[in-house]
């Protein structure tokens, strides 16, 4: 355990329980006060840092009001920063959307959730940072005066209270779909596959336990998983001149799901699906593990940086 406790700012969006993003950040502020010595709070999006407060009004206005309508995970332990300063000494959590440094913090980590760049189509981040993929998936980046980690700060969460094959009666529905992130690939499924963009874990859940088949487009969205749990097979539709090993290089992360329609990923999908399970409940064991080995990274680099 570490005997200096520092401050932890996690720059999210407000919990979103159909937002990957929202719910890890949410997930990794949770896990820090739980499970270290450390203290880690939610700064909304949108909120900056001002310095000199030449108008004390204007200021609260901005800032917080953006926490009156921000939602928490209310199971988990993730307090909202509402000091009026955030003190330079602490260390903020940016994902990778988040451009330059909002909240002006000296000590910047910078979670890589999606290949940077990939969401906004440009990338705008500082000197001195120290950069954690979430998994394999994430191509390594490198940025000046920078640095990746060879660690990865992979938070896995997966509600398999809600997503799983009990009381599945009969698969009377052909195939369902997702669009999400995917929406510039080519379109193969047909008119009558049910599209669960916009529905809720429970309206999805209930029609996993019924679909034949999930047809994915988003390459990385964990309702690929989701729906192995519900026993429907799952394929995400490839995108154009990526391999399988690009997609996702670690064999264990792609468990149960088949990479396009070819026979032999369909086969080597039903294969591999009865590891699913198993393979969720040790990312859940080994998610806390990650993120204090991680902690104890981001204490180290900081500490030997130039003051």
């Amino acid at each position: 355990m570490s005997i200096n406790v520092m401050l932890f700012f996690i720059y999210a969006p407000s919990y979103d329980d159909n937002n990957g993003g929202s719910i890890v950040l949410h997930r990794l502020c949770h896990i820090i006060n739980k499970f270290s010595d450390h203290n880690a709070y939610l700064v909304p999006f949108g909120y900056r840092e001002n310095g000199f407060l030449n108008n004390f009004k204007a200021y609260l206005k901005r800032n917080f009001k953006k926490t009156k309508n921000y939602k928490k995970n209310p199971n988990w332990d993730t307090p909202i920063w509402n000091k009026i300063n955030i003190p330079n000494t602490g260390v903020v959590i940016y994902p990778e959307i988040t451009e330059d440094n909002p909240l002006k913090i000296k000590n910047v980590v910078r979670w890589l959730l999606h290949q940077p760049g990939f969401h906004t189509g440009q990338i705008n981040y500082g000197e001195n940072e120290l950069y954690f993929k979430f998994n394999s998936a994430i191509k390594d980046f490198k940025n000046k005066n920078s640095f990746l980690s060879k660690n990865e700060l992979k938070v896995i969460y997966y509600p398999i209270d809600i997503y799983n094959s009990i009381n599945t009666t009969v698969r009377d529905i052909e195939s369902c779909c997702m669009v999400r992130k995917g929406d510039y690939k080519k379109f193969i499924h047909d008119e009558n596959s049910i599209q669960l963009d916009g529905k809720t874990h429970t309206e999805i859940s209930a029609i996993f336990r019924r679909a034949k088949r999930f047809i994915c487009y988003d390459d990385y969205t964990a309702y690929s998983i989701f729906a192995i749990l519900c026993g429907c097979e799952s394929i995400v539709i490839p995108q154009e001149n990526v391999s399988i090993d690009s997609w996702y290089p670690n064999e264990s992360d792609r468990f149960g799901i088949a990479y396009g329609l070819d026979e032999k990923q369909l086969e080597w999908a039903k294969k591999t699906k009865h590891k699913v399970l198993d393979h969720i409940i040790n990312e859940h064991k080994k998610t806390e593990e990650r993120v204090l080995l991680c902690l104890q990274e981001i204490e180290e680099f900081f500490n030997a940086a130039p003051k």
